[in-house]
């Protein structure tokens, strides 16, 4: 039973092995190896159940639809152990918040250059300004400019905060291009884990459906 699921997540697996670090790797090899474990469980059960004579149809049913509310249980303990969520927001926070290179004596000349650049854009529109400046800004390759723009006091903001946010990150990126790529993996095995779990998840529920009595099972077709 389920043996089509293991198959898929088998696949999964061995693709992201690919594509990802060792540890972000050996973190998906060890859903796939919580979901092995789950089906195997599934199966004993189900083994035990179709082969005890004394049971009928019916008891057998009743038998195999808790083996599947347990295995629904153990389930959702699996995915909240194996959720990858807090490993991207670690990531995130310290993509933003590395510290900026450069020396301490620089930091007066950097704040009146800034300034300098913001009196002068200051009389444009964000329209204007991406026009004149939109590809070294979003590209990252004017980190001057792109700091003047996201140092703007408050209340003076040249972009809005949707602008800002796109631009903290392209500024995050070009700055710390390892840590971004660490970011990318972590990105990368959060979603593989997911499609994994999702196809388990998904024979679950049907298998549970399957085993309820036959009134209750048209209800749900």
């Amino acid at each position: 039973m389920l043996e089509h699921v293991l198959s898929k997540t088998r696949q999964i697996s061995e693709k992201a092995r690919l594509k990802l670090s060792v540890d972000m790797a050996a973190s998906i090899e060890q859903i796939y190896s919580d979901i092995e474990t789950l089906i195997n469980f599934i199966n004993r059960e189900m083994d035990i159940i179709g082969n005890n004579r004394n049971l009928d149809e019916s008891v057998k049913r009743t038998a195999r639809r808790e083996v599947l509310e347990n295995a629904g249980r153990k389930f959702e303990i699996i995915k909240t152990k194996r959720t990858c969520a807090a490993l991207d927001e670690a990531l995130e926070a310290k993509l933003l918040n590395a510290p900026v290179p450069g020396k301490d004596e620089d930091c007066l000349l950097k704040f009146l250059r800034e300034r300098e650049i913001r009196d002068r854009l200051s009389g444009m529109t964000e329209a204007q300004i991406k026009s004149h400046f939109g590809n070294s800004l979003f590209d990252g390759s004017n980190l001057l400019l792109l700091d003047a723009i996201l140092n703007s006091p408050p209340g003076f903001e040249l972009f809005p905060e949707s602008t800002l946010k796109k631009l903290r990150w392209i500024r995050a990126i070009k700055l710390n291009p390892e840590v971004a790529s660490e970011l990318e993996m972590a990105r990368e095995m959060n979603s593989v884990g997911k499609k994994m779990l999702a196809l388990v998840k998904k024979e679950l529920d049907s298998s549970r459906i399957k085993e309820l009595p036959v009134s209750l099972n048209k209800k749900n077709i």
